[in-house]
This record gives C-alpha cells, sequence and structure tokens, in this order.
C-alpha cells in the first residue's frame, strides 16, 4: 500500500485570511462595481435635479467611493476577510443615515442595488453574519416606514402605504438573504465534495500505479522464469542436434579410416565443417539465452542446398536413396544459414526414423508460378503420419517417439524459424505413403552480371 498522501491544497490556501480564490475575486469586482455605482447615480441625479440638488446625496456618494477605496486597499494588502468586515459594517451604517434621512419610500427604486452587495457579502462571512444583517436591513426598512409615516403626521393613507412598502421590502430583503445563504452554502459543499473526490482519485492514482509496478515486476519474473525453462527445454533439443551432428563426424572419420589417401582430405573436410555446425548449433543456445536475434544473410537457394548434400547424405542408412535436385532455380533466400542447415539436418534425422527398412529421401527445389517465392520441397517414402499425427506435428514438444528418443521440438523449430523469416510450412502425410514438407520461403531474383 502506498503512504497515506498529504491533503489536496484547500481552495482558500491562496488566501491568507479563508476566503477563495473565487471568491477574493469576486469580492473585488464587487467593491469596484459599488465604488463606481455610487458616484455614477449621485451624477445623473445631479443632472435631473439642477439647483434643487440636496447636498446630502453627494455626500453619500463620496462616503460610499471612501469605504469602497478603503476595503480595496485592504484586500490587496491581503487581508480579504478584514476588508468584507469593514465593507459590511461601513455599508451598514451609511444605510442608517440613508433610511433615517429620506425614509423608505424614496429608497425603494435604488433598494436592491443598496441591499445585494451587503447581504451578498454577509452571506460569504458567514450565516451568522447574513442573519444579524438582514434583521438590521429589516430595521433600517421600519425606520424608514416609521419616518414617512410620521412625515405625514400619521395620516391613515400614509401609514397604509408605509406598511405596505415596509412588507414588500422586508419579504424581499428576507427572501434575498434565504436565496443568498443556499446558493453561496451549496457552492462551498459542491467545492468541498470537489476536494475530497479530488484527495481520493490523487489516492487511487498512486494505489494503481504501485498495482502496475508490482504487476511489471511480477510480469518480468515470469518472463525470467519461462525464459529458463525454456532454455532448459531448448537444451534437451539442442543436445539432439549435437547427436546427430557426431554421428556425422563419426561417419566422416570412419570413411577416413577406410579411403584412400586422395578422400581422406574430403572426408576430414567433411569432419572440419560438421563441427563448424555443431559451434553453430550451440551459438543457438546463446543467442536465445542472450534474446539475440539470429543472422540472416542473402544465400543462393540452389547452391547453398547443393552444398548440404554430402553432409545429409552423412545421417542416411545405406539402405536409402539420397536424391538432391535444385531444378535450375536461380533466386536469393534471405535466411540464417546456420539455422537453414539445422532444419534440414533435423529433417533428414527424422526422414531416415520413419524408413528403417530403407527407402527414397528427396530434396528438391521448385520455383512455383507467383513470383517472389520459392518451395523447397523434403519426402520421404516413410510410413508416414495419420490425419491426427499430422494435424499436430508442428506442436512443440508433441512427439510419438519413445522417451529418450525425440523432443518433439524439430518440426515445432522448423516452423517456427521459417515464420520468422516470412514463409510458411505446409505437411502431407498418410499412413504408408510417406510425408512431404514445403516450405515456402520468400524470394527475390538473383542479380544477373552485364553482358
Amino acid at each position: 500500500m502506498p503512504a497515506p498522501l498529504p491533503p489536496a491544497p484547500d481552495a482558500t490556501a491562496d488566501c491568507p485570511q479563508g476566503l477563495g480564490r473565487r471568491t477574493d475575486a469576486m469580492l473585488r469586482g464587487l467593491l469596484l462595481l459599488v465604488a463606481l455605482y455610487h458616484p455614477l447615480f449621485a451624477l445623473w441625479f445631479a443632472l435631473r435635479a439642477g439647483m434643487g440638488l440636496d447636498m446630502m446625496v453627494p455626500g453619500m456618494a463620496v462616503s460610499h467611493l471612501l469605504l469602497c477605496v478603503l476595503c480595496l486597499i485592504e484586500h490587496r494588502a491581503g487581508r480579504t476577510v478584514h476588508a468584507a468586515v469593514v465593507f459590511l459594517v461601513g455599508e451598514l451604517l451609511l444605510l442608517l443615515l440613508a433610511y433615517g434621512y429620506w425614509g423608505l419610500a424614496a429608497q425603494l427604486r435604488v433598494q436592491m442595488m443598496q441591499l445585494v452587495p451587503v447581504l451578498l457579502v454577509a452571506a460569504l462571512l458567514g450565516r451568522r453574519p447574513l442573519r444579524w444583517s438582514t434583521a438590521w436591513v429589516c430595521g433600517l426598512m421600519a425606520l424608514g416606514a416609521w419616518g414617512d409615516a410620521s412625515g405625514a403626521l400619521f395620516r391613515a393613507d400614509r401609514v397604509l402605504h408605509a406598511t405596505t412598502d415596509l412588507a414588500i421590502s422586508a419579504a424581499g430583503a428576507v427572501m434575498t438573504a434565504w436565496l443568498l445563504h443556499h446558493s453561496v452554502t451549496g457552492l462551498r459543499e459542491s467545492l468541498s465534495v470537489a476536494q475530497q473526490r479530488s484527495q481520493e482519485l490523487a489516492r487511487k492514482r498512486d494505489e494503481l500505479q504501485v498495482e502496475m509496478q508490482e504487476r511489471e515486476r511480477s510480469r518480468d519474473q515470469l518472463v525470467h522464469a519461462m525464459k529458463m525453462e525454456n532454455v532448459g527445454r531448448l537444451a534437451s533439443g539442442i543436445a539432439h542436434d549435437f547427436n546427430h551432428l557426431l554421428a556425422l563426424i563419426q561417419g566422416y572419420v570412419a570413411k577416413a579410416r577406410r579411403s584412400e589417401a586422395d578422400e581422406l582430405q574430403h572426408a576430414l573436410q567433411g569432419a572440419d565443417s560438421a563441427t563448424r555446425r555443431a559451434s553453430a548449433v550451440s551459438r543457438r543456445l546463446l543467442d536465445f539465452s542472450r534474446l539475440e536475434p539470429g543472422r540472416p544473410q542473402l544465400l543462393d537457394a540452389a547452391a547453398t542446398v547443393a552444398g548440404m548434400a554430402p553432409m545429409l547424405q552423412q545421417v542416411f542408412d545405406d539402405g536409402v536413396q539420397f536424391e538432391v535436385d535444385t531444378g535450375g532455380v536461380q533466386c536469393l533466400i534471405h535466411f540464417d544459414p546456420a539455422q537453414l542447415e539445422s532444419i534440414l539436418l533435423s529433417l533428414a534425422v527424422n526422414a531416415n526414423q520413419a524408413m528403417p527398412g530403407g527407402g527414397r529421401f528427396t530434396l528438391r527445389l521448385e520455383q512455383p508460378v507467383r513470383d517472389g517465392e520459392v518451395v523447397l520441397q523434403v519426402e520421404d517414402t516413410g510410413h508416414g503420419m495419420s490425419e491426427a499425427v499430422r494435424a499436430r506435428c508442428l506442436e512443440p514438444f508433441f512427439t510419438t517417439k519413445p522417451v529418450g528418443q525425440g523432443t518433439g521440438l524439430g518440426l515445432a523449430v522448423t516452423a517456427s524459424l521459417v515464420a520468422a523469416a516470412g514463409g510458411t510450412v505446409q505437411v502431407h502425410s498418410r499412413p504408408g505413403d510417406g510425408t512431404r514438407l514445403h516450405i515456402h520461403l520468400p524470394s527475390r531474383p538473383m542479380a544477373r552480371a552485364p553482358a
């Protein structure tokens, strides 16, 4: 399990006094709006009133402007909550002067522009400031309504108008405060839920990363274990190939012992060639253990097959007729020569074991009508395979030979190496009718010498 993560940064972390980043920006915009609104309203009112302008109007405008400027200075200094509290207290005091001086009826047209900023700032500060501010505003409205009624000497119609204005204004203020409270509370709860989900996602992400790392380590260990197991299995198959090569070397040595001096050199050359092929087989094991690719080369198909004929002939018993037919094919194949020799040697050994009483083994090159392909046909007249055996003969470690005489890797490795070179292997066999393998390999034409 990963170590517990530190708590996610709060949205109020950038604000020293505890308001969020977006709330901080909204408060700054609100202060600028109020600072511009009151002077502009006073200017518009002065243009309409002319010489009859009440000097209380510009005085109140200047007071609002100075209050907003002071709050903006506090806000810029990083004291956001202090700026909000100063704005709220200052506006409530200025509203006290306005309602006490002009009354309630004179404030009806601009009442919402005065009350909404005050109630919004109170809602940002919390539930208790909002309640006290709403109660204060309702009290100011009652004071203004009393002033309206008393100015008209408590006439019945004026008292009715003042009472109606008070009821409507107080209901509007209470409803506005309720809506602002629930809106701000909902936004704060949504922000809290988003922060919790962000923390949970970060925790899940770290747990997933740790789990992925554990799985990668387990996979690497599994691949290494499979690699070592396959090396052990491949070692048995390579030992099988070494037995064939050693038998070939022994055949050459035996031939050298009973041959004339002229044939002795040829026999020793064959033994040397077989020894080099044995070294190539051991290199296959090293390449596999190091995960190194083969060493494919451009080979003359006919010359390569014809050059392997003397080596392959040593594998067969005296009762087996060995034939090689290159068919006049002139093309190049891209293959590892050591792998090709190992494939043909394994097929020859299998064919010899399938013909204990003698027979005929044919290695033929064909070039079909389709360009870009050459077919290497390996055919014997042995006992053949049943349909069930033929269907599984290319599977790794599948063999019908007794224990200790086969590993089931010959045809499987052959198919794998041919597929890696871009070719295919087709097996045709019936009981008593021998076996034919068609190895299709990509080819390219040989470069012709200029005339």
